[in-house]
């Protein structure tokens, strides 16, 4: 054992005017009291390595004398002796010298080792506490050259599977020998051959204290690297310093033993479809990871294999001749203790189990990323979260928490959430209506955080209508690029289906032309102060229904776009009372300028209204198409105020002005 060097020694004064530092010998151990000296020390010179005193020999010094003393039976001899000179050269550390050979081999024993330095002034400092060194260069020794080991349980008819078993570690009686001392090592090797060459043991047994048992153990499993048959067991004592004895005669025995796996065995395999992609990842997880170990030569009934990943042990699982054996991966196990999950790679090896004997597998690297955009759950590594926020869905014109109905037509909806805990920018949340999606999207940001209120893209209307569903389930998912994790479901209440068909209004003035569809300078009563409609009872109505009703124009001659926005026209009644259901209700669109009169040069209109109950929409009527011409023949339009003069057919001439 080696000693390492300090930078800067710990010095100690002794004597009257140096301050010195203990010597170190690289290979005795500084904690021995004994400091024996290991034997392949003592094939050379024995390093000494002394430290700088203080003060050390400076520029205008004659040389310091540096003396290696080494005392025996009282006597001081000089091992080593170096004078030391002033700088330059820089001063070293340490002053190496050498406790010479001849003097170390001289015979066993303990002797004190000390320096002793004289400076400039030829005053003298010397080394306390001296070193005690211990010299040992007589090995244990054995009594007969035939002395041998003994079972302590014999066996009846060899080793074989059964004495293993009931017998592990095996024990032996070992012969008592010369020079026992404590800490002796016992060394013991198996061999097919009665003369087998020098090879390292299959056992080391360790004597604490002289008075232990000479009883030594060997593993089971150290029986199972020889062929079955005639074998023998040798043993060798050394003691401390490295002496060591001759070799023992064997003792002989019978090997009866099943063969081996070969080892090491093959890696596991990862069935597919997990890991196909290289990573295993949480939906791997969901479908369950399985290790596969394939059939290997010399199997045994009752071998078990126990699989580890990333050293963490699986339930240990049969093996079948000749069939891949499946162990399934509980997701604690891949998951691992770590509180924080990260992208990783692990090992996955395995052990085939025969008795008391292990026999390892090569082990195979795996990849794995069980990261997910949002905080992990107790129920991982389900799909569903119950940890995330839920969303809450509203209509962009309703704009009522989880409420979409037919105020939202044409414009759709958008979800809005509290994001996760620690969102990350390019995560995203994928929103599903009824099982259906995406539908809408959010990617975080930068600079976005936790607990702060998003929201998605805009939900189409065509996803949104004709649905009647007082609790539509909505969900999100989130997804960092490897794996995704979904909220409960939020119900929301969509009434965006069919409604009932009613009677299209009816308009109360006469129409113009040959076809009856135009409403003209001459229709009856004069439409200068509005168009007068009517919503006609019908059964279907009921108290409080609301009528909206609408009207709008455009600026060409077959009702297609674009509209002309001056026209439109929109007002709400109820039938507030039983009378308003038995009579009617009527709506007047004006004021005739913009409302009507942009509509004046051969213009299209239609007429309609919704029926609302409450907050949902039952019903809209037919629509009522109709023309408006509201020019002159000699130019110019019909305004209030004008003196008209209409012909039998419907024709306007204007007389003057009221």
């Amino acid at each position: 054992m080696s000693v390492s060097t300090p930078a800067q020694p710990q010095l100690t004064h002794s004597g009257t005017v140096l301050a010195l530092g203990p010597m170190e010998i690289p290979g005795v151990d500084p904690l021995d009291p004994e400091g024996l000296v290991p034997v392949h020390l003592l094939l050379a010179d024995l390093l000494v390595r002394v430290p700088m005193w203080l003060p050390a020999p400076e520029p205008a010094d004659t040389p310091h004398r540096l003396y290696l003393i080494w005392l025996r039976d009282g006597i001081e001899r000089q091992a080593d002796f170096e004078l030391v000179n002033a700088p330059p050269p820089p001063l070293p550390p340490f002053i190496e010298v050498h406790v010479p050979l001849l003097m170390l081999r001289e015979r066993s024993g303990t002797v004190d080792l000390f320096y002793r330095v004289v400076d400039s002034e030829g005053q003298m400092s010397e080394l306390d506490p001296k070193v005690t060194l211990t010299i040992d260069m007589e090995g244990p020794e054995l009594l007969r050259p035939d002395d041998q080991l003994s079972f302590v349980t014999p066996p009846v008819t060899g080793i074989d599977e059964p004495y293993l078993a009931s017998n592990d570690p095996v024990r032996f009686n070992v012969p008592p020998y010369l020079r026992r001392s404590r800490r002796d090592r016992i060394e013991m090797f198996l061999s097919n051959s009665p003369n087998p060459p020098a090879d390292g043991p299959d056992g080391v047994h360790i004597l604490e204290n002289i008075s232990d048992p000479l009883v030594v153990e060997l593993a089971a499993d150290a029986f199972r690297r020889l062929n079955n048959g005639p074998a023998f067991i040798f043993y060798r004592v050394f003691d401390r310093a490295g002496n060591f004895s001759t070799r023992s005669a064997g003792l002989p025995f019978v090997l009866n033993l099943i063969a081996s796996p070969g080892v090491p065995l093959a890696a596991p395999r990862i069935r597919p479809p997990a890991y196909d992609d290289n990573l295993i990842k949480r939906d791997d997880a969901r479908a369950g990871v399985v290790v596969l170990i394939d059939p290997y030569l010399n199997w045994a009934s009752n071998d078990r294999a126990r699989v580890f990943w990333d050293d963490r042990p699986v339930a240990d699982v049969p093996v079948l001749d000749g069939v891949v054996t499946e162990v399934l991966i509980p997701w604690l196990t891949m998951r691992g203790p770590s509180p924080d999950l990260v992208a990783e790679e692990v090992r996955v090896r395995y052990e085939i189990i025969r008795g008391l004997s292990t026999f390892p597998s090569f082990a195979r690297r795996i990849q794995q990323d069980f990261r997910v955009a949002g905080q992990d759950h107790a129920g991982a590594p389900a799909l569903l979260n119950p940890d995330l926020p839920l969303a809450e869905v509203r209509g962009l014109v309703s704009d009522e928490p989880n409420v979409v109905d037919h105020r939202d037509q044409d414009v759709g909806a958008r979800a809005r959430v509290f994001l996760y805990d620690d969102p990350q920018p390019g995560q995203v949340l994928r929103f599903f209506w009824n099982g259906i999606g995406p539908v809408a999207t959010k990617t975080v940001q930068l600079g976005e955080v936790g607990g702060q209120l998003v929201f998605s893209s805009v939900i189409p209307w065509a996803v949104v209508e004709g649905i009647i569903n007082p609790a539509l389930p909505v969900y999100y998912t989130t997804d960092n690029g490897v794996n995704q994790q979904q909220s409960a479901n939020t119900l929301v209440n969509v009434n965006t289906g069919a409604v009932a068909s009613f009677p299209a209004p009816v308009i109360r003035h006469t129409l113009i032309g040959g076809t009856g569809t135009f409403l003209t300078c001459c229709s009856s009563p004069e439409i200068f102060f509005g168009v007068t409609w009517e919503v006609v009872p019908h059964t279907d109505f009921a108290l409080n229904d609301e009528i909206r009703f609408f009207t709008h124009g455009y600026n060409n001659n077959g009702w297609n776009d674009p509209v002309v926005e001056e026209s439109r026209f929109a007002e709400r009644q109820s039938f507030s009372t039983p009378m308003d259901l038995a009579n009617g209700l009527k709506f007047i669109v004006s004021p005739y300028d913009p409302v009507v009169y942009s509509l004046r040069l051969r213009g299209t209109a239609q007429a309609w209204y919704e029926v609302w109950r409450g907050p949902s929409k039952i019903g809209q009527s037919v629509i009522r198409r109709f023309r408006v011409d509201l020019a002159y023949p000699s130019g110019g339009f019909c305004q209030a105020g004008d003196v008209i003069n209409c012909s039998s057919d419907g024709v306007p001439m204007l007389m003057g002005h009221k």
